[in-house]
């Protein structure tokens, strides 16, 4: 998984109207997994939540307390998105 992948496919929703689009059209979240992958990213829910901090504090390391928090209060499959 890699953080570098999630700020990119953030980066290319911001700037690839086709691409936001193509992804709103997934039915389902197991569509939307398929559909990043199929496009090239790799990425954690975790990293993807950092990728998209408001604050700008994007780094592996807030990705691990991000990824440890995540799983002691919702378990493994708690994101909607991923």
């Amino acid at each position: 998984m890699s953080l570098q992948s999630a700020m990119e496919f953030v980066n290319r929703l911001r700037e690839d109207q086709a691409f936001r689009w193509a992804l709103g059209e997934c039915r389902n979240k197991w569509e939307r997994r398929r559909f990043v992958i199929t496009e090239g990213y790799r990425f954690s829910p975790a990293e993807l939540v950092c990728a998209t901090s408001p604050g700008g504090d994007v780094s592996d390391d807030r990705t691990a307390v991000i990824e440890r928090v995540r799983r002691q209060n919702h378990g493994h499959g708690s994101y909607a998105f991923m």
